[in-house]
């Protein structure tokens, strides 16, 4: 029988694989919706990246906790001048996306 450290060791690996596994799968929408984004706006998405910048445990308006994921990327007009794209995931729905004021 597995002693009381296993068995918490086993609950932390668990929840850390349930997280990194959300976290992905946020990322990978997150980054659908930039490159759109940047194509309607009629930017170029640059990098080819989102990066997850902060996480943190929010009630959704059910009320239930779910993760609160911000996530940012870059994008360029004519030029050198390169600009921030913000975006916010409460649970798996996108809750805000905000792009810098730019030229074009």
């Amino acid at each position: 029988m597995p002693s009381f450290f296993e068995l918490l060791l086993l609950c932390g690996v668990v929840l850390a694989v349930a997280f990194w596994w959300r976290t992905n799968e946020l990322k990978q929408m997150a980054y659908q919706i930039a490159r759109r984004r940047c194509d309607e706006s009629d930017v170029q998405f640059l990098d080819d990246s989102v990066v997850l910048s902060k996480v943190r445990l929010r009630r959704n308006d059910e009320g239930h906790i779910a993760l609160l994921c911000h996530f940012y990327f870059e994008f360029a007009t004519v030029g050198d001048a390169r600009y921030r794209g913000e975006m916010q995931f409460l649970g798996r729905r996108l809750d805000r996306i905000e792009m810098e004021p730019h030229k074009r």
